[in-house]
């Protein structure tokens, strides 16, 4: 088995300058570069707030803490990336500590950007050193429940160590309400939902579904390299009208979905046309 992807790897005291190097180092290993931009740019900020949770709340200086020296590293072990961080914190912060990250758990991520909407929005008081946001903004960034635990050094301090994984090619969702002359198209991968419904004589086809096209590669691509070959992907048309321009382009599409199910997970086209949606010159419906 190949050693994993190694993004950062780090022991030892956290300050100011410390999490520069830190930061110049994630973004120069050859193995950062290779991450799509999306699943990069949440790798660093996770890292920035796990290095700066460290920083704000580690307690030095503990007797007996030799083993129990802060740390935080990246790595690629397969289909997530996992960030690890380690440090020192007060037994008694460990209760409220906790209390948090099971809320955090417990929330989806509606709730979550909610949460974190609200929180940046209250000023912090006075014995905070923070307005609690570096959590929230972990668990928003990860997209997966957090894993942590606490040993206890002694009565007054514990070791706090957290897990976060991050899910890698993130897809987007494409939704497009609908119009008079164009269908709703909703592609949201993350709930499972993929339909196009309507009318479809829009005014520029090309434009319209060139982005449906860019989406159709982007989700092959991300079936492809993420692995994710648990849920079946059904593809819901229901069209009441397409002319002759949208035709194409529609069939473009379905031989896009033909490609991904030859490759990957189940794919399945549910078609719901009218008569109409047939036309004068009988277009048909990927055929």
């Amino acid at each position: 088995m190949p050693a994993p992807e190694t993004y950062l790897d780090y022991t030892g005291a956290i300050d100011c300058e410390k999490i520069n190097s830190l930061l110049h180092d994630l973004k120069g290993s050859p193995d950062f570069g290779l991450l799509d931009k999306t699943t990069g740019k949440r790798l660093y900020s996770i890292v920035v707030e796990c290095a700066e949770n460290i920083m704000k709340y580690s307690w030095e200086n503990v007797s007996a803490n030799i083993n129990f020296v802060p740390y935080i590293k990246a790595l690629n072990p397969g289909n997530k990336i996992i960030v690890e961080a380690g440090n020192i914190i007060r037994s008694s912060d460990s209760v409220n500590l906790t209390a948090r990250l099971m809320n955090l758990n417990s929330l989806d991520e509606a709730e979550i950007t909610s949460l974190y909407e609200e929180t940046i929005r209250r000023k912090p008081s006075l014995k905070e050193k923070g307005a609690g946001l570096g959590i929230i903004l972990i668990r928003l960034k990860s997209g997966n429940n957090l894993d942590y635990h606490f040993t206890e050094i002694n009565r007054e301090f514990s070791f706090f160590e957290i897990k976060i994984a991050i899910n890698k090619f993130i897809m987007r969702k494409l939704i497009f309400d609908k119009t008079d002359s164009s269908p709703k198209v909703i592609f949201d991968p993350d709930n499972n939902i993929f339909e196009i419904c309507g009318e479809s004589r829009p005014s520029d086809a090309g434009s319209f579904y060139g982005e449906i096209l860019r989406w159709g590669d982007d989700f092959s691509n991300h079936l492809l390299n993420s692995g994710e070959l648990n849920k079946p992907v059904v593809f819901n048309f229901d069209l009441e009208y397409f002319n002759s321009s949208s035709a194409k382009y529609i069939l473009d599409f379905c031989k896009q979905i033909a490609s991904i199910k030859s490759r990957t997970r189940p794919i399945a086209l549910h078609r719901k046309v009218s008569r109409l949606a047939i036309g004068k010159h009988g277009h048909p419906l990927c055929a």
